[in-house]
């Protein structure tokens, strides 16, 4: 949560680094000289000047396409090493008044914060040449969702200090370094080097920082920036009510999910922020314009073009979140909800939590008096699906847990046998929790399985009728088909849901129960144990409980990589929502379901 800025003063001064801080671009073009040469390549002429202001990820591309054989992140680890090299034995070089200006609003109270474009190694290198204490905090290219000209490197470092970005001043060099800032929302003092700026790109721009003090600065600031609310001048305790749990119902509020429905019937997400826009290539939508409207409203843009407003449903949101596993769709969480009877105050335990669209729809069954103990494999799963959560309510759910961990181990040591009303389990290999699913649930709760292949369904299936602990189980699936329903041109969408998973259900019986045989035909139906064997991995003398995988049952596997790009996502839009009425910029998602 932001505080309130100082009258006169910005939150919090946001800086570039190369260009703006620090003369490094000998430093630069002997790194890539020297990279084009090993390789019998020139450097182009002006190649220096379209490098100006742009990311790493970005400038390594422009030296792929000239025949650099490495991947993105071995150029980038060569520059950034050739960087820190130069640092360490050539004196620096600062760009004229920029030290002092730092050193000052240091002084004066105001956060400095390093926005930089260059990988933290390079950040480091630099800051440790300043004075310590210079910096407040530091936002570097590698740590980003997106690079500059894209505002999510500003509104992080506003962040950073708890600061919106619109009650700071930034400091920048580059095209691409002030459209981020002016975008993010900051008063931009531009210094231009190698490459002039667009007029008016910047609220401010000079040749140098040099004579230019911290009172100038203010000044500049106060002229330039544009209070988009009274809250600008609350304090901390006053501005609290703003940060309640986003309505679900009446008028928007800031803080709400809004969805916005064009009119080809595109779909983008967005919270409500102050001060914050919505855009588009046909136009702008003022985030303060939607609040207060009544929900299903519809909003036109500065260009007069009109939007549905919608406060999105549940299944709209999981539809659309980051998602690190598959989801849960909403047709089967609806199957499961109804299936295994979720009630009003339920203990519920939920195993593979996966992005957390499913838990979402389980504790809106509880309700606020019953208890969701969600436990995943995977810390990668469980952060995203915490964030998601939080995006969703506005807050951590009180009554959810998430436990890290084997459910078989886990459950025993979490919750007292006996004390459960229902499990859900979804999750690679069901059958292996039979036993501690068992022991958990109450006489009479209820187990229900999904899963994805018929291998997995018969392999659960048939260690729950062998454990004796379940009543007969009852297998499904659900496929849902849509229909186009126009005037007289009534028939089935060309495109369905299909299939997405098996559901199992099964109820725990009363300690020593038997539970009477089915009386059946004799048919061709009848099986061995051998018979079983021929088609599941594990069963049999022979069988191996490893021949079980995500890949050999034909789902997906993500990399690290995109986990944790897919967390830090989920996580931006959980702090955007919570914060929705300090938050600085905006952050628009579009809606794309797709199957996965």
């Amino acid at each position: 949560m932001t505080t309130a800025t100082p009258v006169g003063r910005p939150a919090a001064a946001l800086w570039d680094m190369d260009g703006t801080i620090i003369d490094s671009e000998p430093l630069w073009i002997k790194a890539e000289i020297a990279m084009l040469e090993r390789y019998g390549l020139a450097f182009p002429k002006g190649m220096e000047t379209q490098l100006v202001g742009l990311g790493l990820t970005t400038a390594a591309t422009h030296f792929q396409k000239l025949g650099v054989p490495l991947s993105t992140d071995e150029i980038i680890d060569e520059w950034s090493r050739s960087l820190v090299a130069g640092l360490a034995v050539e004196r620096p070089r600062w760009m004229p008044g920029a030290t002092e200006l730092l050193a000052e609003f240091a002084e004066r109270g105001v956060p400095n914060v390093l926005v930089t474009m260059s990988v933290r190694r390079i950040a480091d290198a630099v800051v440790a040449l300043l004075p310590e204490g210079t910096f407040s905090a530091v936002i570097a290219g590698d740590e980003v969702e997106h690079e500059k000209p894209h505002p999510d490197p500003y509104l992080r470092g506003a962040a950073a200090v708890g600061a919106a970005a619109r009650d700071c001043i930034a400091f920048e060099d580059s095209r691409p370094g002030a459209t981020s800032a002016v975008d993010a929302g900051a008063v931009v003092i531009a210094t231009p080097g190698l490459v002039p700026l667009d007029a008016g790109l910047a609220h401010e721009t000079r040749t140098t920082l040099a004579g230019f003090d911290a009172d100038a600065a203010f000044a500049l600031w106060a002229q330039h920036r544009t209070p988009s609310s009274e809250e600008n001048t609350l304090t901390s305790a006053e501005a609290a009510p703003a940060q309640a749990t986003p309505a679900l119902r009446g008028p928007f509020r800031f803080g709400d999910r809004v969805q916005l429905t064009g009119p080809k019937g595109r779909m983008n997400t967005i919270t409500l922020e102050a001060g914050g826009e919505f855009h588009s290539h046909k136009g702008m939508i003022r985030h303060d314009d939607i609040v207060g409207v009544p929900d299903a409203s519809v909003i036109a843009n500065n260009s007069g073009e009109e939007y549905l407003a919608l406060r999105p449903l549940l299944s709209d949101f999981v539809m659309s979140m980051p998602r690190g596993a598959a989801i849960v769709y909403p047709k089967d969480a609806a199957q499961i909800v109804s299936l295994a009877d979720i009630f009003p105050g339920a203990r519920v335990v939920e195993a593979g939590v996966g992005s957390g669209a499913l838990s979402l729809h389980l504790l809106r069954a509880v309700g606020p008096e019953g208890e969701v103990h969600s436990f995943e494999r995977r810390e990668e799963f469980a952060e995203i699906a915490r964030a998601n959560a939080r995006a969703y309510a506005g807050e951590d759910p009180a009554n959810w847990t998430v436990r890290v961990g084997d459910l078989q181990e886990a459950l025993p040591a979490a919750l007292e046998a006996g004390s459960v009303d229902r499990v859900v389990l979804d999750m690679l290999a069901p059958w292996e929790c039979v036993g501690v699913t068992a022991e958990a649930l109450s006489p009479g709760g209820v187990v229900i399985c999904y899963v994805a292949t018929v291998t997995q369904l018969s392999r659960t299936v048939e260690e729950l009728r062998r454990s004796g602990m379940f009543t007969h189980p009852q297998a499904s699936e659900t496929m849902v088909r849509g229909w186009h329903v126009e005037g007289l041109a009534v028939r089935p969408d060309h495109r369905m849901v299909g299939h997405t998973g098996f559901l199992v259900t099964a109820r725990k019986l009363a300690p020593g129960t038997n539970l009477p045989s089915l009386k059946r035909r004799a048919s061709k139906s009848d099986f061995t144990d051998a018979d079983m064997a021929s088609w599941l991995p594990d069963m049999g003398e022979d069988g191996d409980a490893a021949a079980w995988s995500e890949e050999s049952v034909g789902q997906l596997v993500k990399s690290d990589k995109i986990l944790r790009k897919k967390a830090r996502e989920a996580q931006r839009i959980a702090e955007h929502r919570i914060g929705g009425a300090d938050a600085g910029g905006a952050v628009d998602q579009t809606d794309t379901p797709a199957a996965e």
